[in-house]
């Protein structure tokens, strides 16, 4: 009888202690987001480029970070460009994968227009801050 009280005793001492953990690893979690898509539900290559991003303040230039996902890649016609500049870029899919979309994202997470030039080749005005090029691509539809 002594031993099997004493073992739900020692149950419980654990038990306390990893609910406390598992509480604080929630709270954690909600407080200090880990995904890619960040805190205000950014695309993730936002998120994962930020970091990346700076700026140049005496020559007022700002990065151009491409971002292409699975099936292809993107090559802008600058990796800094000063602000109100037009940046080009080029978006080339693998064989077998076609475009599925192309967004220019600011480092707070904006997006800015892009528009196509020709074929695939875009365009978009360079804000006065960093910029991802993010580019998607799919399987091509038969």
């Amino acid at each position: 009888m002594y031993k099997a009280r004493h073992a739900r005793r020692s149950r419980r001492r654990v038990t306390l202690p990893m609910l406390v953990l598992i509480a604080a690893l929630c709270v954690a979690i909600l407080v200090f987001p880990t995904s890619a898509s960040g805190a205000a539900a950014a695309p993730d290559a936002v998120a994962g480029a930020r970091s990346a991003m700076s700026s140049n303040a005496s020559a007022g230039s700002y990065s151009v970070v491409p971002s292409a996902q699975h099936g292809g890649s993107v090559t802008p016609s600058a990796s800094d460009a000063v602000a109100g500049s037009t940046v080009t870029f080029v978006v080339e899919p693998q064989s077998g994968f076609e475009t599925a979309f192309v967004s220019a994202i600011t480092a707070s997470g904006g997006t800015i227009e892009v528009l196509r030039v020709k074929g695939e080749t875009y365009k978009f005005v360079m804000p006065a801050a960093g910029v991802t090029i993010d580019v998607g691509f799919q399987y091509k539809r038969a």
